[in-house]
């Protein structure tokens, strides 16, 4: 009889670390890299590379912030009254995105849906003559960013996560010329936008 309870006892120990789930983690840190996006036609809104961060407060519910950007700049040798000078063009591009998702973990994995809404701004100088003389001007565009989104992520370990994840990008943008004869153009586009990340969780 002994023997029956000892089996007995261990049978349920083993089965409760069978079925024993990773320990839920509350915050992520991730970086986000694009595969293939149509928003690579119309990147002003959105550079590819992002930092992510999650907040998991609960089971079945995730919240992120994610931000990109990039800087660039173009160096030109422009005669100006007959002296030569050095111009530099800059490009800069930023976006700040906001989400909110229900999440379903098995096994591990975990599959989420769920909306991000954000803001993305751009710039970009250009030259313009005034006769023979030249001055350097500045284009900006301001853009609304709203998306559902559908991803998956693999998570291996405690600590570590890659995955990808889809998105459909509703994009209205607010485009100022710098010319100042020129008017605000406002535009809306609707794209594709596919990327992976990997995600580091150290609570």
């Amino acid at each position: 009889m002994k023997k029956i309870l000892v089996l007995l006892l261990l049978a349920n120990v083993c089965a409760a670390q069978e079925t024993t789930e990773k320990a839920h983690r509350y915050l992520g840190l991730g970086y986000k890299l694009g595969i293939f996006q149509t928003s690579d036609l119309y990147s002003n809104f959105a550079p590819v590379n992002r930092l992510m961060v999650n907040v998991d407060p609960i089971k079945y519910l995730r919240i992120d912030v994610q931000y990109g950007f990039s800087n660039s700049s173009n160096e030109q040798f422009m005669y100006n009254g007959g002296v030569q000078q050095k111009v530099t063009l800059d490009s800069k591009k930023s976006v700040m995105q906001f989400g909110a998702f229900g999440t379903y973990e098995f096994d591990d994995m975990m599959m989420y849906l769920g909306f991000r809404y954000g803001f993305g701004k751009a710039s970009n100088d250009q030259i313009n003559y005034i006769g023979t003389m030249y001055v350097t001007e500045t284009n900006r565009e301001k853009s609304n960013i709203l998306s559902p989104v559908l991803g998956a992520e693999y998570r291996f370990g405690n600590r570590f996560s890659v995955g990808a994840e889809i998105s459909y990008l509703i994009v209205n943008s607010e485009y100022d010329p710098a010319n100042i004869n020129a008017q605000n153009t406002n535009s809306s586009l609707k794209l594709l936008e596919s990327t992976a990340f990997f995600r580091f969780f150290p609570f």
